[in-house]
């Protein structure tokens, strides 16, 4: 088996400059794939360091759709969604590296009942260590938490779920996108995701949480694992990554939360978003100005 006409299993990757790390996602697809039927979706968004021309010449059998502009992330993969056969859905991130056996493992699990509309495996740091990946659906109180640092001591309340050390199968409310496992039916039935309000950031959160009012379940299966070299794309956007982290957390919370401007909760909102651009822009700045000092320190090392 491997890569058919009429695949059980559509993969959907979205790329932008991604060259670095295309080959080892693409091929780690192979590797778990042996057993499955699959298809190779890739959008890229109008990539310049030769990603397409690599992965046309080095895998030709993957369907590459190429937009005009960087669309980012939710507009390309509902577009890979309407073009894909298969009766499952894997969103994939580039930086992803499968490990062998997980693919069959996460189909097994998907297939346990009829409720389960998702599946995700264990993700791991390149160093092999666990990656956080699941959390809990966001909350004003539970941002004011983390913000504050009080998470680290009321860890059974945090939103990034430091109670839990993702090592034992579960069910869960809001894994990462990055590596998930979809059934047809469930994507068709919570539809796609909100590119308009959620084009880069929080697409994820605002799914799973429709996954979840549509009945359905999402399920965390440790024994299935990938490597996540995590937001390697997101980080080349500098500050604009802030900015869209930003834009999508506060749309989420109108969306799902906060439905006026005259509540409480939206000047809490506002509060929240603009401390959070303002740490992620010193952090952005104090980065900056560090980089500037170290190549002046290097030019004048040259001179002397």
């Amino acid at each position: 088996m491997g890569y058919s006409n009429y695949p059980q299993i559509s993969f959907l990757i979205v790329n932008w400059n991604g060259l670095p790390v295309l080959e080892e996602c693409l091929k780690s697809i192979e590797r778990t794939c042996h057993d499955v039927e699959y298809e190779v979706l890739l959008s890229d968004n109008k990539s310049d360091d030769g990603s397409v021309s690599f992965v046309r010449q080095n895998f030709p059998q993957v369907i590459i759709f190429q937009n005009k502009k960087n669309l980012f992330f939710a507009t390309p993969t509902n577009n890979l969604a309407k073009n894909a056969k298969g009766d499952f859905f894997m969103l994939l991130n580039n930086d992803i590296i499968l490990k062998e056996g997980a693919i069959l493992t996460l189909l097994k699990t998907l297939q346990e009942s009829e409720q389960i509309g998702a599946v995700v495996p264990q993700l791991l740091y390149p160093d092999g260590t666990i990656q956080p990946s699941c959390r809990r659906f966001p909350t004003l109180f539970s941002l004011t938490m983390a913000g504050l640092g009080l998470d680290k001591i009321f860890p059974q309340k945090s939103w990034k779920m430091k109670d839990w050390g993702h090592r034992e199968p579960r069910f869960v409310k809001q894994p990462m996108m990055s590596a998930m496992l979809i059934k047809r039916d469930c994507w068709s039935d919570v539809g796609e995701l909100d590119a308009e309000q959620f084009p880069l950031y929080f697409n994820d959160v605002d799914w799973c949480k429709r996954v979840f009012s549509r009945g359905w379940k999402i399920k965390f299966e440790p024994s299935a694992r990938a490597i996540h070299l995590e937001a390697w794309s997101g980080k080349k956007l500098g500050f604009k990554q802030a900015y869209f982290s930003s834009k999508g957390m506060y749309n989420y919370f109108r969306k799902h939360h906060v439905h006026t401007v005259f509540s409480p909760k939206w000047f809490v909102l506002v509060v929240l978003i603009l401390s959070f651009l303002g740490l992620k822009g010193f952090a952005f700045g104090s980065q900056l100005i560090k980089e500037r000092i170290k190549k002046k320190l290097s030019a004048q090392e040259t001179l002397q």
